[in-house]
């Protein structure tokens, strides 16, 4: 090392037929043939704090990436990683002209060091071509654990942050599924943190993972994080809750994992019953929840939902599950639920005013022999209907 300070005094002697000093160590950083000489030519130009040095990292950084794959000993790529730590964070916004030897270090290092600051600087520098080839590397990483834990959320957090600095749509994804996957809590947390940089509505992204090839999980997720999220309006919510109740009955018959769906289709039917919704395609979804949901609170959401929903199609569904009900009293095999579905019917039946619909079901609810409270809620709701 003494040698090649040595050295490097003799030559900046010579400096004054350079055109500045950045050029003399370009070209100094030209002629170096170890990765020991190189590491001292960068150290010396960033303990100089030289103004105008940003071309000279940009030489460097293309000189060691061009000496790296000859290097043997570890010793040798101890001084190159080093070299390119300092480059990767000396270079600045705007040299986008760095991003392919960037992008040749995180593929071809060892170090995870080196390899999260090669591919922060990536953003650092704009290199937006590159967000292909960074948006795979975080899909690979999200997938499973390195061998090495903390290598690879070195890696994923380099990718994280590069894809919060390009802002594209497309990064949406990969960095949601990072803040809610299997990294430690700095990385997630960190995710979290740039999603909104990303995108302002995530309603897009959000409901493509509800509806598309992911775990139930991460559907489940995405609606709660999507009913939480600022700056989404309630028609958003209420379009990412119907796709939700869609793909809650449909993946239900293809999975073991009961629990996350059911949970997801609550989800779902309260966000409609908040936000509303005038979607045609959710009536034969909530009868399929009505008629064979799991449970009674499952059911009990739908006549909430409908509560809600003042059109004739909404109408018609709590006038024939009040006619189901009448029917089961007719067999005398009602069930304390049914008692308390019956009620909410009615109510529900009476706030959505259409007479014509609803009449003719209350008349004939009046006319069994239900309970006494039954009777007056039923006439109460007769009346509101006009009668």
């Amino acid at each position: 090392m003494k040698r090649v300070m040595g050295i490097l005094c003799s030559l900046l002697a010579f400096s004054v037929y350079a055109e500045s000093e950045s050029d003399f160590y370009k070209n100094l950083i030209g002629n170096a043939l170890t990765a020991e000489s190189q590491l001292s030519i960068v150290r010396t130009v960033r303990e100089a704090q030289i103004a105008d040095a940003g071309d000279f990292y940009v030489t460097a950084l293309d000189r060691v990436v061009q000496l790296y794959p000859n290097l043997r000993s570890n010793t040798e790529i101890a001084f190159a990683d080093e070299a390119i730590r300092i480059i990767s964070d000396e270079l600045k916004e705007g040299q986008s002209e760095t991003g392919q030897n960037l992008w040749r270090v995180v593929i071809t290092s060892s170090n995870p060091l080196v390899r999260s600051g090669a591919i922060m600087a990536i953003g650092k520098v704009g290199a937006t071509d590159l967000t292909p080839q960074v948006l795979r590397l975080l899909i690979n990483m999200n997938s499973a654990p390195m061998a090495s834990r903390l290598a690879g959320e070195r890696l994923a957090y380099g990718a994280i942050e590069t894809l919060g600095q390009f802002k594209e749509e497309n990064a949406y994804i990969p960095v949601f599924l990072a803040a809610n996957g299997w990294y430690s809590d700095w990385v997630r947390a960190r995710a979290r943190e740039l999603l909104p940089e990303i995108i302002s509505d995530p309603t897009a992204p959000l409901i493509e993972i509800i509806q598309g090839p992911y775990s139930f999980e991460q559907k489940h997720l995405a609606l709660r994080y999507l009913e939480n999220a600022e700056g989404v309006d309630d028609a958003s919510k209420s379009r990412a809750a119907v796709a939700a109740l869609n793909e809650g009955w449909r993946i239900f018959s293809n999975t073991s994992d009961f629990k996350e769906i059911i949970s997801m289709r609550k989800l779902a039917l309260d966000m409609l019953r908040r936000y509303g919704t005038g979607d045609e395609s959710v009536y034969h979804l909530l009868d399929r929840s009505y008629r064979t949901g799991v449970d009674i609170e499952e059911k009990f959401a739908v006549i909430e939902v409908l509560a809600t929903v003042h059109t004739e199609n909404a109408a018609k569904m709590l006038a024939s599950y009040i006619e189901l009900l009448n029917n089961k009293q007719e067999r005398g095999i009602v069930t304390p639920d049914d008692e308390r579905s019956m009620r909410m019917l009615i109510l529900a039946l009476s706030s959505n005013g259409n007479s014509e619909v609803g009449r003719p079901v209350l008349r004939h609810t009046m006319s069994i022999n239900w309970s006494h409270f039954i009777h007056n809620k039923t006439q109460e709701a007769l009346n509101n209907l006009g009668e």
